[in-house]
């Protein structure tokens, strides 16, 4: 089973763009629950309803490695930690409406400081999220997607169709440069995301080369992209939709409520 931790403005939405293409009614989205975080009871409980599953992603795991899961091959993607907290910003102001400056939300909102440890370990534990990149089956980097996915077809025991239509480009992306401009708001941010800042150097000098020798290619390697759709409307991923948003979602409510009243027995 294919396990992805998708971290927030890293390319994470058009990769499970791929996953929920190539396994369909098979593909567990776990943001249906809604929950900022699942455990392994809401695991178990989506594994119910998805007897066949081949692939689960959501950004609200945590922590990966702690879930029981049949046969994981577990996948994220990272990425700069301070172009991902800029494009994390804009994103939040041009579609989620935040109307606080920058600054203001880098000083209050956790997602804007070194998620990408948090994610990979659980907590803010440098050293717990290099151990568990050690041992996830694969990393991929924003900055080169396109060689990580043809790395990732090397290396992936199930042969995927690789083939995307990128998914959520900002039109406008003033905000970022603005901010990528000004320097101390970028030393501010790396000042923030001083753990992500070495996990991503980390990942970049020893487990993205490591990975590269494993399928066969170099990081500087160039190649082709796999941005060959010119639409998302594919068969199997109007499948994922429909299971995940008519019938998944729905029956989350019902599921989640119990779970309320348990709390509150």
């Amino acid at each position: 089973m294919i396990v992805f931790l998708h971290i927030p403005k890293t390319g994470g939405t058009t990769f499970q763009f791929i996953l929920e293409n190539n396994f369909g009614m098979n593909h567990c989205h776990l943001g249906h629950m809604r929950k900022k975080l699942v455990d392994q009871r809401d695991i178990d409980f989506a594994r119910k309803l998805f007897p066949r599953m081949r692939s689960i992603a959501g950004q609200n795991i945590l922590d990966p490695l702690g879930y029981s899961l049949p046969d994981p091959f577990y996948i994220t993607i990272l990425r700069e930690p301070v172009a991902r907290v800029f494009s994390n910003y804009q994103d939040d102001v041009l579609r989620g409406g935040e109307t606080i400056t920058f600054e203001q939300m880098l000083l209050t909102n956790p997602k804007l400081s070194n998620i990408q440890v948090k994610r990979l370990a659980g907590k803010a534990d440098l050293g717990r999220a290099k151990l568990a990149l050690e041992k996830f089956n694969f990393v991929g980097l924003t900055e080169k997607f396109d060689l990580s996915l043809h790395m990732l077809a090397k290396i992936c025991p199930v042969k995927l169709n690789l083939k995307y239509k990128r998914k959520i480009t900002a039109r406008d992306n003033s905000i970022k440069q603005s901010l990528q401009s000004d320097s101390r708001l970028v030393e501010m941010t790396r000042e923030y995301n001083k753990l992500d800042i070495e996990l991503y150097d980390f990942a970049v000098k020893e487990i993205f080369p490591k990975m590269c020798a494993q399928s066969g290619f170099s990081p500087a390697d160039k190649v082709a992209s796999f941005d060959k759709y010119s639409t998302q409307i594919r068969p199997r991923f109007v499948l994922f939709r429909l299971y995940n948003q008519a019938f998944f979602r729905n029956v989350c409510k019902i599921y989640q409520r119990r779970r309320d009243r348990e709390k509150l027995a």
